[in-house]
């Protein structure tokens, strides 16, 4: 059920998503961007999709798209994740039982994946002291992971 690997940075705006693939591209490594916590609810599944979307076009452009993973949390919302499918994303996170996650599985199929709630080990910029350099040094830190 879970194809997609780290490193992982949490995007809060178009600005994080620029940084985390700036920094990935630079080192010539692949990364995961997940929306915040429970982002079904606070900016719906369509403005993340933008957003990443927007962030990876003003920085490196389609050549490098297959390096970038995004995935929506949508906390323990399955209303949510329905609608972040429906909007057409692949890649999900939800804090649900097994039951759930195999069904929403089934409706992305092979090409997504979903993701448990379980806590992941995520750089996100909004915690404090945190700045491009910080990111890139987190980068170097995180085993690089078979694609």
């Amino acid at each position: 059920m879970n194809k997609v690997q780290g490193p992982f940075v949490i995007v809060h705006n178009i600005g994080d998503v620029r940084n985390a693939v700036a920094a990935a591209s630079k080192l010539g490594r692949p990364v995961t961007l997940i929306s915040p916590p429970g982002a079904g609810a606070s900016m719906g599944p369509e403005v993340f999709m933008h957003m990443v979307d927007a962030g990876i076009d003003a920085d490196i452009g389609s050549s490098s798209r297959h390096a970038v993973t995004a995935v929506f949390d949508c906390a323990s919302e399955p209303g949510q994740a329905m609608a972040a499918i429906r909007a057409g994303l692949r890649h999900i996170r939800i804090d649900a039982g097994d039951d759930v996650r195999r069904k929403l599985c089934d409706m992305i199929g092979e090409d997504g994946s979903v993701l448990d709630g379980t806590p992941l080990s995520a750089f996100d910029p909004d915690d404090t002291n945190r700045n491009n350099d910080a990111l890139l040094n987190w980068f170097n830190a995180q085993p690089e992971t078979p694609t």
